[in-house]
């Protein structure tokens, strides 16, 4: 019910328009017959304007925070979150997860956006299917979520680079998330192109669902320059940012990531470390509302692993309900993880005092991004979803909910155990590299995001091969890491194996010949402890000297493997061989499933026996796949992603030739 100053202006809202609209109907009448159909629709649209004013009316006051609490619209609440990424999540199921969200009895959906998927050459941008940031806003609108968005610039997230392109790196002398002129004003350009395609969604424009911000991303752990922060908050707000902002950080991070008069937020998982930061928070922050902006739900798995990361229901229960008494807000990260699609999975890298499992230097994300959060990779609940459902239910009437939840949970059809695709043609490397771009390089090789290639924005993802032809063999050296691993070939015979966990590779060639060297982007690295230099270094590929018998191999030619849309239009328009006239690898294999059925179900391919690569499905990249390594031995392939009737499917396998070449379809996953 509107009241006090709210209600008079309701009322000469109401007055003005009806005078106006009578108005309009006199004159129209002393020059027309005005049939009464006209009449009641001009009555018709008068409701619907007046429930739009009494909309923008009562929306004019965005979330606050003060007094130990969340305000909405002057209501007090509490807000819980789920954090769920609509770049890892294919938009036909956008739906169906926000209903389970909203059904758990939270309020807010969070998400990350991705810098280097909606720019991914310099001022190119992509805002369609997937990545339609407007459409996913607005749904969960439709859902009855608010929305709270963390733009980035860095998103981290086990995603590459942390969300930053990596043509920003075809810049020698790049500084990532720092003052640096060339870093900031690409940010400012992106900015000016991202954020007005959603501020007026904001709830204090009119009613949107968007009530906060987040000023880049855990920068504490990184730096401690509050100018760069001062200076992303800037460039937020000359773009139409104008609803709360709050910067988020873990353990390392609270105090150097803070901004003078900007909320603060905490990121924990187990209940110790959330009384430490609560502690600080309440120190530097005292009449403030505390809020776990990343409740860790689960973790993510490297390849190489022992085993799936798993949270036990027990202690996901303790940790749960310290955070909800103790904090009052929450942000379930993950809510729901869904898929590191394509090439886009994130790394760890040892710094100098920072220790990686097994004494590795550098760990790779694996596809599945499962974090064995309260929806599964497939958005299955979870025995973590139904307990969040009890506990969040004692705290309902505390909670403003922006709308009614549309709908119970949408029962998906179940996966699919579909029939065995038989690879029965394919391609060798060289008819790969036929349609792929390629460049010859003068001198020392560069590294594939220092290409002169795309338009001066460099490689960014897949497979580089470095192509030169020796006179004679000899005793090869490679100084310096090679990112991330590297196949040896000489005449197109496999020599050796070896990656960036071993700094100095030394090997034997017996003679001369075409010698191959194929370098696997695995993913840059997605986090940086503060102080150290790892993230401008991420240049993949060759970016160092080889020498046979102490004489430097200079002028290289170069392919990108990259598996575009561009490189797999061209590999379509080859011709493709019967597989056994394909005797060694690395190989393309091509097979087809027909689809009968009237319901496309989600279903997962069994990668074991296979080697390495990935899988493409008509024009889809599924992700990277490497068995032997695990713990994943299985590729989600989305349902909506079949087509009724021919389906195509290509592995691009570089390590072994399997024994059968077929792809097996399984209904459960396997993370390991």
């Amino acid at each position: 019910m509107a009241t006090g100053s709210t209600a008079s202006l309701l009322v000469l809202l109401t007055a003005l328009t009806v005078t106006l609209l009578l108005a309009g109907y006199i004159s129209s009448a002393s020059h027309h017959q005005v049939q009464n159909a006209h009449i009641v629709g001009s009555f018709t649209d008068t409701r619907k304007l007046l429930r739009q004013l009494t909309v923008s009316v009562n929306k004019t006051r965005g979330l606050e925070a003060r007094d130990h609490w969340f305000w909405i619209n002057g209501k007090k609440t509490r807000l819980f979150s789920g954090a769920m990424h609509y770049f890892r999540i294919p938009r036909e199921y956008w739906r169906d997860r926000l209903i389970k969200l909203r059904s758990s009895g939270c309020n807010v959906l969070e998400t990350y956006v991705p810098w280097n998927l909606h720019e991914p050459h310099r001022g190119e941008y992509n805002f369609k299917d997937m990545l339609d940031l407007r459409a996913y806003v607005k749904l969960a609108e439709e859902c009855g979520l608010f929305v709270i968005l963390r733009p980035g610039p860095y998103i981290c997230s086990e995603w590459d680079l942390g969300g930053l392109p990596s043509w920003l790196l075809s810049d020698s002398e790049m500084k990532l998330r720092s003052t640096y002129q060339p870093f900031i004003k690409s940010v400012e350009t992106y900015f000016q192109e991202l954020l007005p395609h959603v501020t007026d969604l904001q709830y204090s424009n009119g009613g949107g669902p968007i009530i906060a911000w987040q000023i880049e991303n855990e920068y504490g752990s990184f730096g401690d320059d509050t100018n760069y922060l001062l200076q992303i908050q800037k460039m937020m707000k000359e773009n139409g940012v104008c609803e709360l902002v709050f910067t988020s950080d873990n353990e390392q991070g609270l105090l150097n990531g803070a901004v003078d008069r900007v909320l603060m937020t905490a990121n924990f998982q187990n209940i110790e470390l959330g009384k430490e930061m609560l502690q600080i928070l309440q120190e530097k922050q005292p009449s403030m509302p505390r809020m776990c902006m990343e409740f860790w739900t689960g973790w993510f798995d490297h390849w190489g692993d022992s085993k799936h990361q798993v949270w036990p229901l027990n202690e996901f229960e303790e940790s749960l309900k310290y955070t909800l008494e103790e904090y009052g807000n929450i942000n379930f990260y993950m809510f729901h993880g869904g898929t590191n699609f394509a090439f886009m999975n994130g790394a760890n890298e040892q710094t100098e005092n920072d220790q990686l499992k097994d004494g590795q230097d550098y760990l790779a994300d694996v596809t599945s991004y499962d974090y064995d959060a309260l929806l599964t990779e497939r958005g299955d609940t979870t025995p973590k979803y139904d307990l969040t459902v009890e506990l969040l239910s004692k705290y309902k009437s505390e909670v403003v909910y922006l709308g009614d939840c549309p709908t119970t949970i949408v029962t998906l059809p179940a996966p699919h155990q579909y029939d065995d695709v038989m690879l029965n043609t394919g391609l060798s490397m060289d008819e790969v590299l036929r349609s792929a771009v390629s460049v010859d390089i003068k001198g020392n090789a560069v590294a594939m995001e220092m290409l002169p290639v795309n338009n001066g924005n460099g490689q960014s993802y897949g497979w580089i091969l470095y192509r030169k032809t020796i006179e004679k063999g000899g005793k090869v050296n490679v100084k310096g890491q090679v990112r991330d691993r590297t196949l040896v070939f000489l005449d197109k015979k496999l020599v050796t194996t070896f990656d960036c966990n071993t700094p100095e590779f030394q090997f034997e060639l017996e003679a001369g010949g075409v010698l191959d060297l194929l370098i696997e982007n695995m993913g840059r690295t997605n986090y940086q402890p503060i102080n150290k230099d790892v993230m401008n270094s991420q240049r993949k590929g060759l970016n160092n000297t080889i020498t046979v018998d102490g004489v430097e191999l200079t002028d290289w030619s170069v392919y990108c493997l990259d598996f575009s849309e561009d490189h797999l239009a061209g590999i379509k328009e080859e011709k493709f061989l019967p597989i056994d006239e394909i005797t060694s690898g690395p190989a393309l294999y091509r097979g087809h499933l027909k689809v009968t059925s009237l319901s496309l179900a989600d279903t997962f391919i069994d990668m074991s026996g296979w080697g390495k690569g990935i899988v493409i499905l008509n024009g889809r990249n599924l992700g990277r796949y490497w068995p032997v390594k695990g713990p994943t031995k299985t590729l989600y392939v989305p349902g909506v992603w079949l087509s009724q009737g021919d389906n195509e499917f290509m592995v691009w396998e570089t390590d072994q030739l399997p024994a059968v070449k077929t792809l097996k379809f399984t209904t459960t996953p396997n993370l390991g």
